[in-house]
């Protein structure tokens, strides 16, 4: 009330000295009977407006209180969750690299496994062939053939054990190399031809006079899958006949694509062992094959290295009635050696430390024409170089001093600094075999790639392709 008195005396210009007590009392009464109502209403507007807002700012008080508590719950949960998050993360990085280093090993495990099984096994190889050219006794060159027939066995008993364990890790690389069709596929069949005999079957072979001669793919792996159907066909057959076709299916541009069947006349695979006959370690009836043997690992590789090949494998059989095991891979279209004869290599350096797989490239090599120096590692092939002309040079990859991998890149840029610059070509010959081990001769510097077991009688052949893409290089 003070305020609002104080309030009118200030509008109405009053001043303390004229003002009369009594007046002032009368108008004070008559402004308060006057304006009770408003005083009260604009009182409680105001009480309500400062309940009101303290009401709002315990409210918010609250609100933030609860907020923040909600903030250092969820601060110290994130923390938690990082710390989780950052455990598991090295738990990964630490499982990842033992995944790795395991890999690794394996890797390494299977290269050097498949560098020594497959090193002597070649010289076998090329030791046999050597004395059943030079042996004019026809029952000791009937005895050498029988040996090499076993070896063969046994090297197939080889590559499927190690082309599994690399299918499995994705770690398998197929060569890319000229060959003759017809004479690869006849080279097979004549050994089956023989052994059929033996058992009084009848063996017919049938190859399609429109494939062409040569093509251009893994014809190792090629004969690997006949070679498996074969073995099958000979096994379950006691009666009756096995026959052998190779058909061409299409031709487009540089491709061909190629159907083999093998048909018997053997025991036969019901629908129910039909659909297992693909798992490892199969092989049908128990019974049947315990007496024939096998590794059970034959038609499983067999089916991937096919798919490898841009191609499917199947099968019709019925008990009693015999199976057709068929099959068809895409290859690429060869090239006619005699084409290149003029191109082929004069002088060649032969880098090997292997001394069984020495003789018998040495004396391969001279057989077909080829004067040849030999290295017996990396070290002294780059010496040989410095000091001779060579027109090829056939690289073993794993050796001792110095491995091929390395020499090559020396010889590489040792030709940088001659004048006028050379480019001699320079092919690996190895039995390491990994997805990776092509990619990385490529990269030192060499032009090819050919994996062991390798026969160096077709070697014209990978000769006439590496000259092939040389002269399409230089045109």
């Amino acid at each position: 009330m003070t305020f609002q008195l104080i309030f009118f005396l200030l509008l109405t210009g009053l001043t303390s000295q004229t003002l009369n007590l009594d007046r002032l009392l009368a108008i004070d009464s008559f402004w308060l009977q006057e304006n009770t109502f408003m005083v009260v209403v604009v009182s409680i507007i105001v009480l309500s407006a400062l309940i009101y807002l303290m009401f709002t700012i315990r409210r918010q008080s609250l609100l933030n209180r609860r907020l923040m508590t909600l903030l250092e719950q969820r601060h110290k949960q994130i923390d938690s969750q990082k710390d989780d998050l950052e455990a598991t993360l090295q738990e990964m990085i630490s499982l990842k690299e033992r995944a790795e280093a395991a890999n690794d090993t394996k890797t390494h495990f299977l290269a050097n496994i498949s560098h020594e099984i497959r090193t002597p096994l070649n010289g076998i190889l090329g030791m046999l062939s050597i004395l059943r050219q030079n042996t004019k006794i026809e029952d000791m060159r009937e005895g050498h053939q029988e040996i090499a027939i076993l070896t063969q066995n046994l090297m197939s008993i080889v590559n499927d054990m190690l082309d599994y364990a690399k299918l499995e890790s994705n770690l398998l690389q197929l060569d890319h190399l000229n060959f003759n069709l017809h004479s690869e596929l006849r080279e097979v069949t004549a050994i089956y031809k023989k052994r059929a005999a033996e058992k009084d079957l009848e063996f017919i072979s049938r190859i399609d006079e429109n494939l062409p001669l040569y093509a251009k793919g893994d014809f190792g792996r090629l004969k690997q899958i006949v070679n498996n159907l074969l073995s099958n066909a000979l096994k379950f057959t006691e009666a009756g006949s096995i026959k052998f076709t190779a058909d061409l299916i299409r031709e487009h541009h540089n491709k061909i694509q190629v159907r083999i069947r093998v048909i018997d006349s053997g025991v036969g695979i019901s629908e129910a062992e039909q659909q297992k006959i693909w798992e490892v370690f199969q092989l049908g009836d128990e019974s049947y094959t315990r007496r024939h043997g096998g590794s059970g690992l034959g038609l499983t590789i067999s089916r991937k290295l096919v798919e490898l090949m841009n191609g499917n494998m199947g099968l019709t059989s019925k008990p009693n009635e015999g199976s057709t095991f068929w099959f068809t891979v895409e290859l690429e279209k060869g090239i006619e050696p005699s084409l290149l004869d003029a191109m082929m290599p004069k002088k060649i350096l032969l880098v090997e430390d292997n001394l069984i797989n020495q003789k018998v490239s040495l004396h391969t090599l001279h057989t077909l024409g080829f004067e040849v120096d030999l290295a017996e590692n990396g070290q002294i092939a780059i010496e040989k170089y410095k000091q001779n002309q060579y027109d090829l040079i056939l690289m073993d990859i794993q050796m001792p001093v110095m491995d091929g991998i390395t020499a090559t890149k020396i010889i590489r840029q040792l030709e940088l600094k001659k004048k006028p610059k050379e480019n001699i070509q320079i092919v690996a010959i190895t039995a390491n075999s990994l997805k990776d081990d092509r990619q990385k001769c490529l990269e030192a510097g060499m032009n090819e790639y050919i994996s062991k077991p390798f026969d160096l009688e077709k070697f014209p052949l990978i000769i006439s392709q590496l000259s092939f893409q040389n002269n399409e290089q230089l045109a």
